[in-house]
């Protein structure tokens, strides 16, 4: 009877841990892509300027950026800027800054 008792125990004691670990928050510094960071709803032509993985926010080289933008039409560009200055910079999770600066000055 000791040792099922003991055996249950351990197993839960490693159950809650696990369920802590997952829950616990931590700083992950440096990434772009972090999940508690608000992320720009754009659609697919729009994101596929500047991400070449929109899901994992991996954004493409900045030199492929002039390019993929003169292939929007002026009302995706028209509404990318606009979506950019009502969403606060402070709010944006970094790629999606770097997006908007780029894209006020393009």
């Amino acid at each position: 009877m000791f040792t099922k008792f003991t055996t249950i125990a351990a197993a839960a004691t490693l159950i809650g841990f696990s369920a802590f670990a997952q829950t616990s928050s931590g700083d992950t510094a440096g990434t772009t892509n972090a999940g508690d960071q608000a992320q720009m709803q754009m659609d697919d032509a729009t994101a596929n300027v500047f991400y070449s993985d929109m899901k994992a926010r991996t954004l493409r080289p900045e030199t492929e950026w002039s390019k993929n933008w003169a292939g929007l039409s002026d009302e995706q560009r028209a509404k990318m800027k606009s979506d950019c200055s009502t969403n606060g910079a402070t709010a944006r999770s970094e790629g999606d800054t770097r997006v908007c600066e780029w894209a006020g000055n393009n």
